[in-house]
């Protein structure tokens, strides 16, 4: 329950700071309409071993789906997708004999706030947010951990980029990301006696943005 309560904490406190960050944004702008940008990625991603689900470091591919809400030129609040694919490689799974295993497949979706520093070719920013990551069901005996049912688990992420425009809507955009998730203490294959590690993603993606 105290994890729960936790959660539940640190999500409210997040929602009042976006909807400070939203009024004061709006405040700035006067109130007109900001313009929504969508962005496609893809990159690669890199689920870090831990003690308790994943036995040695994965490398994926991630797809990333995102849209932001541009609230003046600084600030936005963003709303993101990834899915993480698994790619099949030799890893070390505690028998001192490499393997050929893939980890889970992850879906991640997560809502936060990104500041831009808007410079004369290109803007870089720092971005935070927060929500869910899903660890998918698979039994497969090439699955690193195998799990019977998806587990779901809070997660957080935090991290900076830039974009880069090219035309008057189009431009490029290379984001570095980290996404901490956080399974439950009996999160079936992702615990360990009454146990769970958090599980640590980087990122790194590079796609194409539209702002409308």
């Amino acid at each position: 329950m105290s994890r729960f309560m936790n959660t539940l904490l640190v999500a409210a406190a997040a929602s009042l700071v976006l909807s400070g960050v939203t009024g004061v944004a709006r405040a700035e702008s006067g109130g007109s309409s900001p313009p929504i940008e969508a962005s496609l990625m893809g990159g690669i991603q890199v689920l870090n071993q831990n003690d308790t689900a994943v036995p040695d470091r994965f490398l994926n591919v991630p797809l990333v789906a995102s849209v932001a809400y541009r609230l003046t030129s600084m600030w936005a609040v963003e709303g993101e997708f990834t899915w993480m694919i698994p790619v099949k490689q030799s890893v070390d799974v505690g028998s001192g004999a490499k393997q050929d295993m893939k980890s889970s497949d992850v879906l991640a979706y997560q809502v936060g706030a990104r500041a831009s520093f808007p410079l004369t070719t290109w803007t870089p920013y720092l971005a935070a947010g927060l929500g869910a990551a899903t660890f998918l069901s698979n039994t497969d005996a090439d699955r690193v951990p195998q799990l019977s049912k998806s587990q779901t688990a809070f997660a957080i992420n935090f991290g900076g980029g830039a974009s880069y425009g090219v035309a008057a809507h189009w431009g490029l955009r290379a984001d570095v990301r980290e996404l901490v998730a956080f399974p439950s203490n009996d999160a079936q294959g992702l615990s360990s006696g009454g146990n769970a590690d958090p599980i640590w993603m980087e990122r790194a993606t590079l796609g194409i943005d539209y702002r409308f």
